[in-house]
């Protein structure tokens, strides 16, 4: 069965990260999987959606994944600018709340915290706030004694224990149940826990990430999380952009996406034509990163050993062929006005680029990507 499956991994060093899917879901034998090292324990009948979202992050938790997998791709300057907030933050001990739609790689960026820190030698705990169910998430957040409930035989070291001296991720941290807030409070504050069934307080040198796609300022007002863990939880803020709000980043992306699921497939990487660039630029990617990342690994997968063309998108993405060249010349009328504007303001504070970004409501960074994107040169003599 499948805990036989798990302790055969454990046994042999096996690194192979095992989900446990089964139709006689109970207690004891989920709080078995979770003791055995299972990365998530899903109930039949399961939502498809959902465990493939599971699958996709236990390969991306992989432990043999190299540190330049975790690397925050692209140039824009609001991807500079968080690996700047990474670089600066990782340094401290300090909490740090990574918010962004889902698929947007807030995984990555804790994951590239934790290779930036001081803590980098130690663990990289990881805990789905919204995978584990309620009953048996505070275990396994904090541990328990043999004894403390029905099914626990033996004494069981929670998240914390086991991220000591490392780097604790709490993943959707929005979806951690109300009853379990204050204690996850009093270890974060305290830096003690207490696992189920003891009354001796446990000291544990974590540094805290936690990531949610929840509006948590809104739960607050709806009495659904509470205020005081939010601003324990945000004391550094980190938010990851929608990929639609940073498309100069694409083209890299797909590159690297290409590199990466082209090796894996053992394939030479194929080229890919100005039709498909066009309309992955155009394409609105509600599923951000993570549907970039599906559409260039089924794209390599199917284009055989001739160039990835829109054949080899989805339908979704390929239907807006017909209305591209219409787009297209819209977005050179935006452009066009875009440039005028931004000479205008430049003209208006004597071309100091600091006045004209503030006049124009954007960073000093974007302005000069702007003007390096319009091929405007500075004016100043």
């Amino acid at each position: 069965d499948g805990l036989e499956v798990l302790q055969y991994r454990n046994r042999h060093g096996l690194n192979a990260p095992l989900i446990v899917l089964t139709a006689f879901g109970t207690v004891e034998t989920a709080v078995g999987a979770m003791k055995e090292g299972a990365f998530d324990y899903l109930n039949k009948p399961v939502d498809n959606d959902r465990l493939l979202d599971v699958v996709a992050r236990a390969l991306a938790s992989r432990p043999d994944k190299r540190d330049t997998d975790y690397a925050m791709i692209g140039t824009s300057p609001v991807m500079e600018k968080i690996r700047r907030q990474i670089t600066l933050y990782a340094a401290g001990t300090s909490a740090v709340l990574i918010t962004g739609s889902s698929g947007t790689g807030k995984e990555l960026a804790a994951r590239a915290i934790h290779a930036a820190s001081p803590k980098k030698n130690g663990p990289f705990i990881k805990v789905n706030c919204a995978a584990i169910p309620g009953e048996l998430l505070e275990s396994e957040l904090f541990g328990h004694k043999r004894g403390s409930f029905t099914g626990a035989s033996t004494d069981f070291s929670g998240a914390f224990s086991r991220a000591d001296t490392g780097i604790l991720f709490l993943d959707e941290v929005g979806d951690l149940p109300l009853a379990l807030q204050a204690k996850l409070l009093n270890a974060v504050e305290e830096k003690t826990i207490n696992p189920l069934g003891s009354e001796t307080s446990i000291p544990i040198d974590v540094k805290v990430l936690s990531a949610t796609n929840h509006d948590l300022p809104g739960m607050i007002l709806q009495n659904t999380f509470r205020e005081d863990l939010y601003y324990r939880l945000n004391t550094i803020h980190i938010h990851i952009p929608r990929l639609c709000n940073r498309r100069e980043d694409i083209e890299l992306l797909v590159i690297t996406f290409l590199a990466r699921f082209s090796k894996s497939a053992n394939k030479t990487i194929p080229a890919i034509s100005e039709d498909v660039i066009r309309l992955l630029h155009a394409w609105a990617w509600p599923g951000n990163i993570r549907e970039l990342s599906n559409v260039i690994e089924r794209a390599v997968l199917t284009c055989g050993e001739g160039p990835i063309t829109p054949d080899h998108l989805p339908r979704a993405i390929r239907d807006m062929k017909t209305t591209l060249k219409t787009g297209v010349k819209e977005a050179m009328n935006l452009n066009s006005r875009e440039k005028k504007l931004i000479i205008a303001a430049l003209n208006a504070c004597k071309w100091n680029q600091t006045r004209a970004a503030e006049k124009l409501g954007i960073t000093r960074n974007t302005l000069r990507y702007r003007m390096k994107k319009f091929g405007i040169k500075n004016n100043v003599k």
